[in-house]
This record gives C-alpha cells, sequence and structure tokens, in this order.
C-alpha cells in the first residue's frame, strides 16, 4: 500500500465536507471518490473536492481505487453501509454514532475483523488536544486518584425551522434515534470512561420530555455511572436549555481540573495546551490515514467505541425502568 490512503466519501452532508476539509489538511490521505443520492448535493461537493461522483453505494465500493470509506450519512444507516464497506474490502471511517442499536455494532464490528480491515469511529473529541491533555495528566497521576467527575452539554438543538433544510431527520427517532442520546450523547459518554481508561460498570439515569418540539422523545437525560476504578461521573444534556453549557470538572485526591471550552484549569491555574479543538477533525482523520496504511488499529477502534454505544443503551433503559442498570447487561 502506498503512502496516501485514497478515499471515498460516503453522504455529502454537513459533516461530510468537515471530513473532506480535514483530509485536504493532511498529507496522508486523498479522495478518490463521493457517494451521495442527492445529484445537486454531489455534484457541489465535487465542484468544490474534486474526485469521481456516484450515486449508488455499490458503485463506490466497486471503485478499485478507493481502499477506505469515510461514512458519512444518516444514523439508521451506518449499520448496513460499514458491513456492506468492509465486505467489499474498504477500511471504514464511520461518524458517530457508530450506530442505533447494539446487534449494529456487532455486525460492523465482525465483518471488519472477518475482513482484517479497520474500523474507526468518529469520535472526534478524543483528538481535542485539551482532552488529550486531560488523559495524559490523569494518567500521570497529577491530580491523584480520580474520585468524581461532573460534565454538562447544554444547548438549544432546533432543526424544525424553515432553514434547517436536510437536517430535520435528526428528529426523527426512526433514522435519528433519541437526539439527545445519539446526536450528543455519543461524545460526552464516550469522554468519561476514555479519561481514566475504566470502563462504566453501572448507570442510573433520569430523563424528561419537556417541549414541543421534541414530542415522543425525552430532550434532556442526567446519568450517574459508576466505573470499574471507583470513579464515579455525572453527565447531565439537554437539547432544549436557552442557556448553553459545555464544561467538566474532574475531582481528585490531590487535585481537581475545570475545562470549559478549550480553557483548562487544575486548582485554579490555567493549564498550558499546545492547540486547539478545531484541530480534532485533522488530527482524527491522520490517524485513521495511519492506521490503514501501517496495519494497527485506532484509539476510536469499533470495540471501544461499542462500550460507549453500551452505556447509552443502559442509559435509556434505566430511564425507561425507573432503576440502575449494569453496562454488562448489554456487553
Amino acid at each position: 500500500m502506498g503512502d496516501i490512503l485514497s478515499v471515498g466519501i460516503i453522504g455529502a452532508g454537513g459533516i461530510a465536507y468537515a471530513h473532506m476539509r480535514a483530509i485536504e489538511q493532511n498529507d496522508n490521505i486523498r479522495i478518490a471518490a463521493i457517494m451521495d443520492i442527492d445529484t445537486k448535493r454531489l455534484e457541489s461537493a465535487q465542484s468544490r473536492f474534486g474526485g469521481r461522483i456516484y450515486t449508488k453505494l455499490e458503485d463506490i465500493l466497486n471503485d478499485p481505487e478507493v481502499s477506505a470509506v469515510h461514512v458519512c450519512t444518516p444514523h439508521n444507516v451506518h449499520g448496513e453501509q460499514v458491513v456492506a464497506a468492509a465486505k467489499a474490502g474498504k477500511h471504514v471511517l464511520v461518524e458517530k454514532p457508530m450506530a442505533l442499536t447494539l446487534q449494529e455494532c456487532d455486525q460492523m464490528i465482525s465483518a471488519a475483523e472477518s475482513a482484517g480491515k479497520i474500523l474507526m469511529v468518529g469520535q472526534v473529541m478524543r483528538y481535542y488536544p485539551v482532552n488529550r491533555k486531560i488523559k495524559q495528566m490523569i494518567s500521570e497521576g497529577a491530580i491523584g486518584k480520580v474520585g468524581h467527575l461532573i460534565r454538562r452539554r447544554y444547548s438549544y438543538f432546533d432543526t424544525t425551522k424553515p432553514d434547517s433544510g436536510n437536517a430535520r431527520w435528526y428528529m426523527d427517532l426512526e433514522i435519528g434515534g433519541i437526539c439527545v442520546l445519539y446526536c450528543f450523547g455519543p461524545h460526552e459518554y464516550d469522554i468519561l470512561h476514555w479519561y481514566m481508561d475504566s470502563p462504566v460498570k453501572q448507570v442510573y439515569a433520569q430523563g424528561t420530555e419537556s417541549t414541543e418540539i421534541y414530542k415522543g422523545q425525552k430532550d434532556s437525560y442526567t446519568a450517574l455511572m459508576t466505573h470499574e476504578n471507583g470513579a464515579v461521573s455525572v453527565l447531565s444534556q439537554s437539547v432544549v436549555c436557552h442557556f448553553g453549557a459545555h464544561d467538566q470538572y474532574i475531582i481528585g485526591s490531590e487535585g481537581s481540573l475545570f475545562l470549559s471550552g478549550d480553557k483548562l484549569m487544575m486548582n485554579g491555574q490555567e493549564v498550558q495546551v499546545d492547540g486547539s479543538s478545531s484541530e480534532g477533525m485533522r488530527l482524527q482523520i491522520r490517524e485513521f490515514a495511519e492506521c490503514c496504511l501501517e496495519g494497527r488499529q485506532p484509539d476510536a477502534n469499533g470495540r471501544s467505541v461499542r462500550h460507549s454505544m453500551a452505556v447509552i443503551e443502559a442509559a435509556k433503559q434505566s430511564a425507561e425502568r425507573n432503576e440502575p442498570v449494569l453496562v454488562a447487561e448489554f456487553e
């Protein structure tokens, strides 16, 4: 295999553009082809990024120049597209969420492993320099033994507005899943156990349906999670909060961290971090290309992220059952 990975982009919506812009910023990967069922969107993407264009999945998967694909499509088709790509002999980077069901996650992992291909999930927050700094500091014992983590992600996400365009599918349970859990939750649930390299054992969650916008699904969740190392993490999320927040407290036996945006504080003093979250997509895609070219597993591989999806399932089930749920039930 050469030193440059030739990839195909499946889906030409907004997140695909983020992928394609990041590909341009790396010297070990290039766009060979783009596929979308919307010809207008497809032609627009080609005019900006080049590559051959296809309107059928099988055509881009049959392109011999395409060694790997980026799956940037609605959530409900991730499973079938990833399995088809792996069976066609392609490495895969699939956007989050990995899938809407654990059965699909398992099928994706099995297909990739059977084909001897890389399966990576777009957990881009693992590649933010500030998150890597936090993980390093915890590993090196900078704040001692971690006991408690509190994370918040509040926003007002309304795709029913006239200018939302194709984003309206996010509100469809059959296509996008519960929005607060499957649109934003994959990042938030994933980063907590990743910081400490400590899987979640038990989840107790509560959710509410508080607006007409999200009628038929819960729009806010708070989950209390117990990790294998004894730490407790609390994740509170909402997509109907009129005042946004995205921050994190990590409390250790010898110090505490506070994160807001790219600013990291330890015991009230700012910690120097090289780089910003704007580099996350570029760094993520660079690792994907390196892993495909060198034959090694990425950090956000299918098996690693499958645990995050099991935690989300446990949170969903806990809120429905109104009781704590063991993650082992889904693993």
